[in-house]
């Protein structure tokens, strides 16, 4: 054991993973890994932590995942929902509520996925984390396909291609990627691009759809993307016309009684048309925080969403500010 000192990081990070691995995975006790390390339980019970300080092991305790019933039938019998799954997240960390959110969005998503469903994938760090969670009961033959141009997020990994590539390798099956970017700000170039057979294409899958996954942001989720904020920066009509806006799906800005602000970048989308997506048999709104309170209520009244997986404590504010007593 004294070679470990002598290690570089990546070679300890390798080792404290296969110590890690003899005692969660291979059910060794401390005393009998000391032994075949030629070391003391001691010195293994300092490695072990230190695996968890490298975050090499994360220990994730499952609470069993209590819904709010009573704020789920107010939410849908107000708004007209298909569903509401709300996480009774009151003795919860933020967290915790994350990651029991997207438990709850995996289990739900997989509850109503059937052989051939299409499923259109937004983007985001909470699509990402209900995606992290599938794990389905059965493979299915099911479609994922882009809705919307590239959101070019900083970060790829939460940008709808990994996200669609990911939720259909969990089910065995396909997917399809829209190529084209977000927005176009030439109306000609864009009315072009929509008649282009690889665009159209996917366009007229997208179109069939029978469930969308996607999320509630707030105005600042259009700037999420250095590129597009670049471009907004520069157009002074958005600062005026964003302020009258609550928050933001489908890469579209609403007010707070869910009508699409009269603004630019509305009219600039490569994708699926509001009116084909609000036809969509699930469209499953995946949102927490009571930050985004306005942004889900403006999405449930402007008919955006037809299932809203939230937590209590963010449904409750967004109840209050409809002015909806339970």
């Amino acid at each position: 054991m004294d070679h470990y000192e002598k290690m570089n990081e990546t070679q300890k990070l390798k080792f404290l993973a296969n110590l890690a691995n003899m005692y969660y995975e291979g059910n060794m006790t401390q005393v009998e890994i000391a032994n075949q390390l030629s070391t003391t339980r001691f010195k293994v019970s300092k490695l072990l932590q230190e695996a968890k300080d490298k975050n090499v092991v994360e220990i994730i305790i499952n609470q069993p995942n209590e819904r709010s019933l009573e704020i789920e039938n107010s939410l849908v019998k107000h708004f007209q929902l298909t569903n509401a799954v709300v996480l009774n997240n009151h003795t919860m960390s933020h967290d915790e509520t994350i990651h029991s959110l997207g438990k709850l969005g995996a289990e739900y998503v997989d509850d109503i996925i059937t052989e051939n469903s299409i499923v259109g994938i937004l983007w985001g760090k909470t699509i990402f984390n209900v995606i992290k969670h599938i794990n389905p009961k059965n493979k299915k033959p099911i479609t994922a396909v882009q809705v919307l141009g590239a959101a070019a997020k900083d970060n790829p990994l939460i940008d709808s291609p990994e996200l669609i590539r990911n939720f259909a390798n969990a089910y065995g099956g396909k997917y399809k990627y829209l190529y084209a970017p977000l927005y176009i700000d030439n109306d000609y170039a864009r009315r072009a691009l929509l008649q282009e057979p690889v665009i159209n294409d996917t366009l007229f899958l997208a179109s069939k759809c029978d469930i969308i996954l996607t999320g509630i942001g707030t105005v600042d989720a259009v700037f999420a993307s250095t590129l597009w904020s670049n471009y907004l920066i520069e157009n002074k009509n958005f600062y005026i016309n964003s302020k009258k806006s609550a928050g933001c799906i489908y890469a579209r800005l609403f007010d707070i009684n869910g009508e699409e602000v009269d603004i630019d970048i509305n009219k600039k989308i490569i994708g699926t048309d509001l009116n084909t997506l609000r036809q969509v048999k699930y469209t499953v709104g995946v949102a927490s925080g009571k930050y985004k309170a306005e942004s889900i209520l403006g999405a449930l009244k402007g008919k955006y969403i037809n299932v809203l997986i939230t937590d209590a404590s963010t449904a409750s504010k967004v109840l209050a500010l409809a002015d909806i007593h339970i």
